[in-house]
């Protein structure tokens, strides 16, 4: 049986999108791909330089329902790129549409809503996988790996961290989407702490975390993230009564920011004045630190490490890279067969995850593991 492998990328001529646009037609050769963007000019121009019959462009609105469900009808996966306050419309259209669904990731409360449609899928006969991104994404299905080869963990922390050689220190650059910065670092952030969920303050728990070079020591700060809405739940029976999440910031980049922030400076003004540019040459990591329940006073302690590099050929960050593989990849193992389950469903508990790793290794990402005691 031949199957349907045809894909729209929502969002797909924005900094993410054309990525997983590029790596959906380098993957496989019967990969048919829908550049969808609200900026029609843009995806046109991506598919041009593109220069294959596999891509095309289409105009896409995701807050126009109507027309949005019919551009996703006859496709096999959507891969929805656009700002996560889309996900549930985007959603929404896709059942309609009546085909599968993967986005990069909601900022917890938007997950912990898509998670509400898990029943419709499913009865649909369709799946959903909500953050496959990095983060959340890759650090969800390391977490599986650690808590799989550990059995019993008490906590997980996630870390992502990153050096860019391009960029002088303290320099006002936003590496990722700047509304999502400024609501990660502006809205208090969901942590799992004594097995009950809670808040603390933004920008709170800042700490210098040590990673492998080039990226080395990094300093660290809680946000607000969406692995945090399902790790605690998916793994509640491995014992996990502690889970949170910090990325590295250079601290000079956060103090302007916010100084910005109150100064009533607008969001579009930020942004264009942290626009990055030139070419990056970064490389970032995404970590996941899983630690047993003490027995006789000894605790063991799994770090698992992804580390992706910039793609000059792709004109793309390490951001960008380990943001819009996982996509990619993801949504073509739900293409394939290669994951058969239905509903909404997070990537730790539905993404297989010796595959997962081996697709990202055929990408250039490395994965890394090192496994110590310490005692209480």
């Amino acid at each position: 049986m031949v199957l349907s492998r045809r894909f729209v990328v929502l969002g797909g001529a924005g900094t993410i999108g054309r990525v997983v646009v590029r790596d959906l037609l380098d993957s496989h050769r019967r990969n048919r791909i829908v550049c969808a963007d609200l900026d029609d000019g843009r995806a046109r121009a991506l598919v041009t330089s593109l220069s294959s019959s596999r891509v095309t462009a289409a105009a896409a609105n995701v807050t126009e329902p109507a027309t949005l469900t019919r551009l996703l009808r006859g496709a096999t996966v959507v891969i929805n790129c656009t700002q996560h306050t889309h996900n549930l419309g985007v959603m929404r259209a896709a059942l309609a549409a009546r085909i599968h669904y993967v986005d990069l990731g909601g900022l917890f409360t938007w997950t912990r809503r898509q998670l509400s449609l898990d029943r419709a899928f499913e009865q649909a006969g369709l799946l959903a996988v909500p953050g496959i991104g990095c983060a959340p994404g890759i650090t969800n299905v390391l977490a599986r790996l650690a808590v799989d080869r550990l059995e019993r963990v008490e906590q997980l922390q996630i870390q992502v961290a990153a050096f860019d050689r391009s960029l002088p220190g303290g320099a006002f650059v936003f590496a990722y989407s700047p509304q999502t910065i400024v609501e990660e670092l502006t809205l208090r952030p969901w942590i799992l702490t004594g097995g009950k969920f809670g808040t603390v303050a933004p920008r709170s728990g800042w700490e210098l975390a040590r990673f492998p070079r080039p990226v080395g020591s990094c300093w660290i700060v809680r946000t607000r993230h969406s692995e945090i809405a399902t790790l605690p739940v998916s793994f509640r029976r491995a014992g996990l009564r502690a889970c949170d999440f910090k990325v590295g910031f250079d601290r000079a980049f956060v103090r302007t920011l916010m100084r910005r922030l109150r100064g009533g400076e607008t969001l579009k003004a930020l942004a264009e004045s942290g626009r990055r540019t030139g070419r990056a040459d970064d490389v970032e990591i995404a970590r996941v630190v899983a630690v047993t329940p003490s027995v006789r006073g000894i605790r063991r302690v799994l770090t698992v490490d992804c580390q992706a590099r910039a793609r000059h050929d792709w004109a793309a960050s390490a951001g960008d890279v380990d943001t819009a593989v996982p996509a990619s990849i993801v949504a073509q193992m739900i293409a394939s067969g290669e994951i058969r389950a239905r509903g909404v469903i997070p990537p730790e508990v539905v993404v297989p995850v010796s595959p997962f790793l081996a697709q990202l290794r055929r990408r250039g990402l490395r994965i890394g593991t090192t496994l110590r005691t310490v005692k209480r």
